[in-house]
């Protein structure tokens, strides 16, 4: 049966301490509010005294057994309106750290966010557990749902630590940028056109060990391994690239992705970093529950 944190303290009386969501909850922080909610309790008939000072007792002892700054993360990830902030910052802290061009920015709110419950892939994700988390979207301009901007998004935020699990980052094609291949469509009517502007997503220098050595940074991992690729779906299989390959010279006109194992990964499930051209922008497509994986 699935418990959640919450449920374990529905029957007991609230007399919880409001906590700023933009604040990281410090141990010290916690046995202030405890030592002041006792002395505001002192007056209070002896007979209720006791069960509010278990009932913050054990909220406080439930948050540092789940990890200080976990709990934090997770209160501020409760709603879409929290998602979509937390989602922009994570951006952010991708830029700063070279995983993303500094000219990445997605404007206004965010054109649709949706939900997801804890759940387990099964084998086609590996038996990977997915936690609760929300899909965060902007869209970019040629895609069909609106032309507002030129990057859009898939951005896959998780409750408990605040961090991207999954990001499809993508481009739309300037106007002047001269497509490096073309196709029609099934029909023969319309004319698609591809574009090389990967460079528009993340630095054009950043090679596929500095990547992999960014994502370890950001998820906590301690290293990572490039693994062959076999995708029995696709019918496909790749051998490991080299490392110091550069990202950008990943993209393909068929499915092709690079699987990474990361060491610390308790699931032991691997991730994938994937460039595609569709026509008329470029994405880039990396984390734990890849489009093809």
């Amino acid at each position: 049966m699935k418990v959640n944190i919450r449920d374990l303290l529905d029957g007991l009386e609230d007399c919880s301490v409001l906590m700023e969501e933009e604040n990281v909850v410090s141990v010290m922080r916690i046995k202030e509010l405890t030592m002041k909610k006792i002395s505001q309790n002192e007056n209070a008939s002896r007979r209720f005294a006791g069960k509010r000072i278990i009932t913050f007792a054990l909220a406080a002892a439930l948050i540092l057994a789940l990890g200080i700054t976990a709990y934090a993360g997770y209160q501020g990830v409760a709603t879409p309106e929290a998602a979509q902030r937390v989602a922009l910052e994570q951006i952010e802290v991708w830029k700063e750290m070279g995983i993303l061009s500094q000219d990445v920015i997605f404007e206004g709110d965010a054109d649709a966010i949706f939900e997801f419950e804890e759940e387990k892939g099964g084998s086609y994700w590996y038996d990977r557990l997915f936690t609760h988390s929300f899909d965060v979207r902007w869209y970019c301009n040629n895609q069909s749902v609106t032309d507002r901007q030129k990057y859009g998004c898939n951005l896959t935020v998780d409750t408990l630590s605040g961090k991207i699990r999954f990001a499809d980052i993508r481009a739309a094609a300037d106007e002047g940028d001269v497509p490096v291949r073309e196709s029609q469509t099934a029909d023969g009517s319309r004319t698609l056109y591809f574009y090389d502007n990967f460079d528009d997503i993340f630095p054009a220098d950043l090679t596929v060990d500095r990547l992999c050595s960014l994502l370890a940074e950001y998820w906590g991992f301690s290293g990572y391994t490039l693994s062959k690729t076999v995708d029995d779906f696709y019918g496909t299989e790749f051998d490991p690239v080299d490392g110091s390959a550069l990202v950008k010279d990943l993209k393909s006109d068929s499915i092709y992705y690079l699987t990474v194992f990361f060491e610390g990964d308790q699931m032991g499930a691997p991730m994938y970093i994937q460039l595609v051209q569709f026509p008329g922008y470029s994405s880039l497509m990396l984390g734990t529950n890849h489009g093809v994986g």
